[in-house]
């Protein structure tokens, strides 16, 4: 900790926040808490919980992966060599 403060040669890799970033947080947060404020007012209680939950399985799951994939490196590279969803718009040029 200190050589990364003190030392300014050692804190190349630091990953710092911007100011940009800074100020955009509680405009997204906000959003989010109006969007669902408004999904639940819209489409009740149990479909946003149920979206909430596919959230953070999802989440979780992607979580779960890095962690395997930190411990055996390539575990899963036969795996995300296929696309799990083949989706084209010609016209727009667009491929998913």
């Amino acid at each position: 900790m200190k050589k990364v403060h003190i030392d300014k040669k050692a804190a190349t890799n630091i990953e710092q926040m911007s100011f940009n970033d800074a100020w955009q947080f509680p405009i997204f947060a906000g959003g989010t808490l109006c969007g669902l404020y408004f999904g639940m007012q819209y489409f009740g209680k149990d479909c946003v919980n149920y979206f909430i939950v596919f959230y953070i399985g999802l989440g979780g799951a992607t979580g779960i992966k890095a962690l395997i994939n930190s411990i055996v490196p390539g575990a899963f590279d036969h795996i995300d060599k296929d696309y799990l969803v083949d989706f084209s718009i010609k016209m727009l040029g667009i491929e998913l």
